[in-house]
C-alpha cells in the first residue's frame, strides 16, 4: 500500500484563521476573493452572506434579483475551472429522460452556470437552491450526535434511493461522506438581507499578510464565517436530504477514475492499493456512511488519518483483505502476526485490536443488549442491518451488493423506505391541513 509523500513546505503569505478557507489559497489559479455586497453575472445575483468552502470552492448565499430567491453560489478555484465537470454531470442527473425514479429528487438541481474573470483567473460558477446544513454539522449540533430512529431510518432510505438514481444515469459520485449529504433547511426567501443578519450573524475577520503587505486584488479584505443554521441531529423530524457535491463524479462508462480526495476514513480499500475506482466504491462509502448516519460515531476509528491504522482497523472489522492486498500491504507487520493475529505494538499510541462488525453495531450508541436496543431486533432489524453492511462493505468490489441490490434489500424493504413513507404521508397531510 502507498503511502501518501508528504507535500512541500511553504512559507506562510497571510496569517490564518481558524474554520475558515486556508489564505494561502488566494493567488493565481485559487480562490475568487468574494466579499458581502459583491454582484455577478451581470448583476443578477448580489452576495450576502457564506456558505461554506472546501478545498476547490467557496460557496456563498446570493439574492437572485430576478427571481427574489436566495441561491447558493459555488465559485470553483480557476486551476480547476477550466477542467470542471461538475456542471455537466449536474445536467445529465437533471434531465427527465427516461423512467421516473424515486431517488432524483435527492440530487440537487443546477439553476444556473456561468463563468468569469477575476484577479486569480477564470472562475466557474454554480447555481443552485441553498440548503441548511451538512449533516455532519447537524451531528455536531446535537446532544448525543444521534438522529431520532425513525428519522435516521428516514435519511438511509433517501441515501440509498439517491445513490441508485446516480448509478441508473451511470454516474459514480466518487465523495460519498456526511459532509456532503445536505439537509434542506429553512425557506429564506421572505427575509430581507437586514433580516437574515438579525437571524443569522456575519461574522467578519481581516486577512492579513504576515509581512504586513497590501493583500489586494488576489485575496479579499476580509473573510466571512459561514452562516450557521442550527438543525440539531437529536431534533430533526421528516429531513430532505440531498446529495451534493460532484467535483470527482464520473460517468462510469465513458471515463477514467479520477483521483479521489474522499476523507480517508471514507476511502474504499481499492483506492489505498491504486486499484481503479468503480461504482462499487460508492456502494463502500455509502456503507461506511449509513453506519454513521444510524448510530452515533464512525464505523473506522484512528487517533490519525493514517492509512495504515484505517487499513487495520478495515481488517479488524471485516476480517483479512484478499491476498494481493494483504501481500502488497507493506506496513502490515506492525499489526499483524504472519498468521493474522493481531500485535501488541507498545510503540504505537493507538493499537485497536480486533471488534468484528457485529461489536460494532452493539456500539452504535442505540444500546448495548437486545432488551435496551432502539432498533426492532426481535423483528430482525439489527439482523437485517449487518446483513446489508456486510454486503456492502464486502473488500473485493465486485462482490459488493449492487445499488438495485440496496433498493431490495430487506433492512431497506422492512425498516429503511416504510419510515420515508410514512414521512411523505406526513407532509401531505400537513399540506392539506
Amino acid at each position: 500500500m502507498s503511502s501518501d509523500a508528504s507535500p512541500p513546505l511553504r512559507k506562510n503569505v497571510y496569517i490564518p484563521e481558524v474554520d475558515l478557507e486556508d489564505f494561502e489559497d488566494y493567488t493565481i489559479g485559487g480562490y475568487h476573493p468574494t466579499i458581502i455586497g459583491d454582484t455577478f453575472h451581470d448583476g443578477r445575483y448580489e452576495v450576502v452572506h457564506k456558505l461554506g468552502f472546501g478545498g476547490y470552492s467557496t460557496v456563498w448565499l446570493a439574492r437572485d434579483n430576478n427571481t427574489k430567491r436566495y441561491v447558493s453560489l459555488k465559485i470553483l478555484v480557476a486551476h480547476e475551472s477550466s477542467r470542471a465537470t461538475e456542471a455537466s454531470i449536474l445536467e445529465l442527473l437533471s434531465s427527465r429522460d427516461g423512467l421516473p425514479h424515486k431517488g432524483q429528487r435527492f440530487i440537487p438541481l443546477l439553476l444556473n452556470q456561468f463563468s468569469f474573470d477575476g484577479p486569480n483567473g477564470r472562475h466557474i460558477c454554480l447555481v443552485q437552491e441553498p440548503a441548511g446544513c451538512s449533516m455532519a454539522a447537524s451531528k455536531e449540533d446535537s446532544i448525543n450526535f444521534l438522529f431520532p430512529v425513525e428519522t435516521a431510518r428516514s435519511i438511509a432510505a433517501q441515501l440509498i434511493m439517491g445513490v441508485s438514481y446516480l448509478h441508473s444515469r451511470g454516474v459514480c459520485h466518487g465523495d460519498l461522506h456526511i459532509r456532503n449529504f445536505l439537509l434542506s433547511g429553512p425557506n429564506l426567501d421572505s427575509l430581507s438581507p437586514e433580516e437574515l443578519y438579525e437571524r443569522y450573524r456575519l461574522d467578519k475577520v481581516p486577512i492579513t499578510r504576515v509581512d504586513g503587505e497590501a493583500i489586494e486584488p488576489h485575496a479579499p479584505a476580509y473573510a466571512v464565517y459561514p452562516l450557521h443554521i442550527k438543525m440539531a441531529a437529536d431534533r430533526l423530524v421528516d429531513p430532505i436530504v440531498r446529495i451534493s457535491d460532484y467535483g470527482t463524479s464520473f460517468v462510469a462508462a465513458a471515463e477514467p477514475s479520477p483521483e479521489l480526495h474522499t476523507p480517508a476514513l471514507y476511502l474504499p480499500p481499492e483506492d489505498f492499493f491504486n486499484e481503479p475506482v468503480t461504482q462499487a466504491a460508492d456502494i463502500w462509502t455509502l456503507g461506511v456512511n449509513l453506519y454513521e448516519v444510524l448510530g452515533e460515531r464512525p464505523l473506522f476509528e484512528t487517533f490519525s488519518w493514517d492509512r495504515d491504522d484505517i487499513m487495520a482497523d478495515m481488517v479488524s472489522t471485516l476480517g483479512r483483505p484478499p491476498a494481493r492486498w494483504w501481500d502488497k500491504w507493506e506496513n502490515r507487520e506492525e499489526f499483524f502476526s504472519s498468521d493474522g493475529s493481531w500485535l501488541r505494538d507498545i510503540k504505537r499510541i493507538y493499537t485497536p485490536g480486533s471488534r468484528p462488525l457485529i461489536r460494532r453495531m452493539w456500539d452504535m450508541g442505540r444500546g448495548e443488549t437486545p432488551e435496551a436496543c432502539q432498533w426492532d431486533v426481535e423483528g430482525g432489524e439489527m439482523r437485517a442491518l449487518e446483513d446489508l453492511l456486510r454486503g456492502m462493505l464486502k473488500f473485493e468490489p465486485a462482490e459488493r451488493l449492487s445499488a438495485e441490490q440496496l433498493m431490495t434489500s430487506e433492512y431497506m424493504v422492512k425498516w429503511a423506505m416504510p419510515a420515508w413513507e410514512r414521512q411523505l404521508q406526513r407532509e401531505t397531510r400537513s399540506g392539506l391541513e
